[in-house]
This record gives C-alpha cells, sequence and structure tokens, in this order.
C-alpha cells in the first residue's frame, strides 16, 4: 500500500521535475528520464525525427563513444534503454543502489549532449530505414497504424513513430541538433525513480549531473485531436491473412469514465477467457489470435478490436465481432464477467507493484498526464465503483455502430469489405 513518505517530488531551478517512489525491499533501482515529445509534436518534415534522434543519442556523447555508453550499466550488471511514443521519449536504466550515481551519469550525458556526427547520423539512417521496411513486412504490426489514420483523421496524433523512409533520408545533423534544442530543456524534463534510494542523495545527483539542462517549457500544445468519421477501408495485399481492426475513437487519459472502458475491454478481448477469444477461436476456430485494447492519450484515444484470419473467413469474423458487441450494448454483462474483469485488472496493477520498473513508469505517465501521483489504491477504489450498467453504457457509447470503424489488410477473397459490412446484423 502507500506508507507515508513513499512519494517524492522536487522541482529544480532549470524547471527540471524529479519524482521518485521508495520501495523499501528492494536493492535496485529504475530510472527513467522522460521528455514530453513524440511522433504528435512533428511536422511533415520532422515526422521520425523523435525516435531518430533517440537511436543518435547511443551513436556517442560528449564524454562517451557508442561502446562506452554500451558498456557502461552492462558493465555492473545493469540495463540501459529507451523508447519512443506518440506523446513522450524515455530513456531509462536498470542498476543496483550501489550505481546510481553512474546510471544518472549516464543517463544524463547521454541525454543532453549527443554527438549527431554527421557519419553516425548517416549509419543510423540505413538502420532506421531498416527497421521501417521491417515494420512494413509485419503486417500485425503496420494495420494498427492503418487503423489510427482512419479513427484520428489525419490528426497528428497519428503520424508514424518510426516516420517515413524519405523524412528519415532527408535528416541533417543541424536539424537533430535544433530539434533535440527546443525539447531537452529542463521545464520539458521527468526524471523519474522508483527502488530502494535515499531522496536526499538522488536530488543532489539530478541536480549535478543535469546542471546543463537548458531552461524552457513544454512544447505548445498541438490542437486537439478530432475524431474521424465512420470509415471502411481494405488495404488490398496478397498476404496469407486477413489482418482485421474493427473499433472507434475511445476516451482521453484523464476521462473519469476510462476505467470502465478498460473493463470492457477486458471482457471482450482481455485473455483467453474473454468473448471474442471464445467465440472466434475457440468456438469457431477462425483465428489464432485474437484481443482488444483501448489506448488513451492526453486528448483522444482509441478502442481496438483485432484478429487475423483466412481471407475467407474475414466477413465471418467480422460479424461475429459485431454479434458480440451488440449483444453487450443490449444486455450488458453478466455479474461473474464483471467480478473476472476487476480480478484481472487489479491483479495486474498489484503484480506490477513488485516490478521497479512498472513503478517507475507509471509514476511517471501519471505526473505526464495527471500532474500527480495516483498512489494505486485509488484505482482500485475507482475500479471497485465501477457497476454493470457503467460498462453496458460505456459499451453504447462506444460501439454504436455509427461510432465504427473497420480496417482490413491483405487478399479480398469475396470481395473488398465495404460499409455494408459494418451494417449486417444477425437474425434473431
Amino acid at each position: 500500500m502507500s506508507p507515508p513518505g513513499r512519494f517524492h517530488r522536487t522541482v529544480l531551478p532549470s524547471g527540471l521535475t524529479v519524482i521518485g517512489e521508495a520501495m523499501d525491499s528492494v536493492r535496485s533501482v529504475a530510472i527513467g528520464v522522460w521528455m514530453k515529445v513524440g511522433a504528435r509534436h512533428e511536422s511533415a518534415a520532422e515526422s521520425g525525427m523523435s525516435h531518430f534522434l533517440e537511436h543518435m543519442v547511443f551513436k556517442g556523447s560528449r564524454r562517451r563513444d557508442a561502446y562506452q555508453i554500451a558498456l557502461s550499466l552492462e558493465s555492473v550488471g545493469g540495463h540501459l534503454d529507451a523508447f519512443t511514443g506518440r506523446e513522450a521519449t524515455c530513456f531509462y536504466a536498470r542498476a543496483l543502489e550501489e550505481h546510481l550515481d553512474l546510471a544518472v551519469d549516464v543517463l544524463a550525458d547521454v541525454t543532453l549532449g549527443p554527438r549527431l556526427d554527421a557519419d553516425d547520423v548517416s549509419k543510423e539512417k540505413q538502420v532506421v530505414t531498416e527497421e521501417i521496411h521491417n515494420y512494413e513486412d509485419t503486417p500485425d504490426d503496420c494495420v494498427h497504424d492503418l487503423f489510427a489514420d482512419v479513427v484520428w483523421n489525419g490528426h497528428p496524433l497519428g503520424n508514424r513513430i518510426l516516420g517515413s523512409e524519405a523524412s528519415v533520408m532527408s535528416f541533417t545533423p543541424e536539424q537533430l541538433a535544433a530539434y533535440h534544442g527546443r525539447h531537452y530543456t529542463g521545464g520539458n524534463l521527468i526524471v523519474a525513480i522508483a527502488g530502494g534510494f535515499e531522496w536526499p542523495r538522488v536530488v543532489d545527483l539530478v541536480a549535478r549531473h543535469f546542471e546543463g539542462a537548458p531552461p524552457g517549457a513544454a512544447p505548445a500544445a498541438t490542437p486537439r485531436a478530432t475524431d474521424g468519421g465512420r470509415e471502411v477501408v481494405h488495404h488490398v495485399r496478397e498476404l496469407a491473412q486477413q489482418y482485421l481492426c474493427i473499433g472507434a475513437p475511445g476516451l482521453r487519459q484523464e476521462d473519469p469514465d476510462r476505467y470502465a472502458l478498460v473493463l470492457l475491454s477486458t471482457v471482450l478481448g482481455g485473455g483467453m477467457s474473454s468473448r471474442l477469444f471464445q467465440r472466434v477461436r475457440e468456438q469457431e476456430g477462425l483465428a489464432y489470435s485474437v484481443y482488444t485494447y483501448s489506448d488513451s492519450y492526453e486528448d483522444a484515444g482509441i478502442f481496438c478490436a483485432a484478429m487475423n484470419v483466412h481471407p475467407s473467413q474475414g466477413r465471418k469474423a467480422v460479424r461475429l465481432t459485431l454479434n458480440e458487441f451488440d449483444r453487450i450494448i443490449g444486455d450488458g454483462i453478466t455479474p461473474e464477467e464483471l467480478a473476472s474483469a476487476k480480478a484481472q485488472l487489479k491483479g495486474n496493477l498489484l503484480l506490477g507493484l513488485e516490478s521497479t520498473s512498472n513503478r517507475m513508469h507509471r509514476i511517471a505517465r501519471s505526473f505526464l498526464y495527471s500532474g500527480r501521483f495516483i498512489p494505486v489504491e485509488e484505482l482500485v477504489r475507482t475500479i471497485d465503483r465501477i457497476t454493470s450498467a457503467d460498462v453496458r453504457d460505456m459499451a453504447a457509447r462506444v460501439l454504436d455502430r455509427d461510432r465504427l470503424s473497420l480496417v482490413a489488410l491483405g487478399a479480398n477473397a469475396h470481395g473488398a469489405f465495404s460499409a455494408a459490412d459494418l451494417n449486417h446484423r444477425e437474425v434473431a
């Protein structure tokens, strides 16, 4: 649970915010440097630049070359990595508490002082281009971006995290340095830590190693995302399977009803006991993988049911999915389903508390979106208050046929999907 003094927060003169969650039972720490910059903050000419800069940070800094960066944490049994999302970029490390000074030093070195050498930029363009090609050859990944194109209707929130081959090949060291200078500023940085630590020491280390963080605020907000219209798109490619996404705009991160949607997603496609898994896979044998997800961002969200099936079975799979949507809207869910979904969700939250990395990610995202710590106990209380009627109302709100879109990627064995496929209803 959350004893007094477990959460900490300090804002340094540069505007950099340091947050931490103490875990007395562990000897390790997970520490991350978070920037509120991602794909949605990029112009067309900058498409993929947040992700490319994430790569370049590991190519060398002012004090370390690429090998020294790679060796720094590994040589003491630690780990160093990074990721880029739609709204944030994070560089993070795991290490024993005794090596916290080294972890903070390395993270400050790479995030504040990337070398951005012209030869390294040229080489990394080839690496990222191959990453893009690999992504494009993975239909069960790229179908989700195609679905986001429809749901977010050209809004920057749907920007490709990797960018395009053309945009990446156009980047120059000067453009990367300018982008870094605009976004890697004190007011746009959060250093989050979870594990076994002494808070005064953490603040001292971050203040000392990040003293070079330039002043500056978070980037200006991009226009609010607007929902795309109801649409059916079939991207025809000669693939062995059809990859399907059926869904609608979801809820923003701070929507008070967001956890009702998470429970709805759990009931529909949150595991092997879920309705869609049982109906589409177990009873009909149409798909190996079938699942749902609800992703939320600052001002928008997305809800999706996804599966891949043989092209000849695509329409049947879509009809079965729509039928399950209609059943929940019409009949709601059973008390047993509600209890099971709540137990699954709370279990995931509580099991995550055993990981320093999970705790570090959770408190960082809490501050990025809410500006405060959100104790797990508060989330559990929120989940416990949700009723079957709340989930049914959420289904009617999100899964109404007039809001749904369908995106297919693959062969059109019996003709491409059309709007009529979203209008079909089972006859009682």
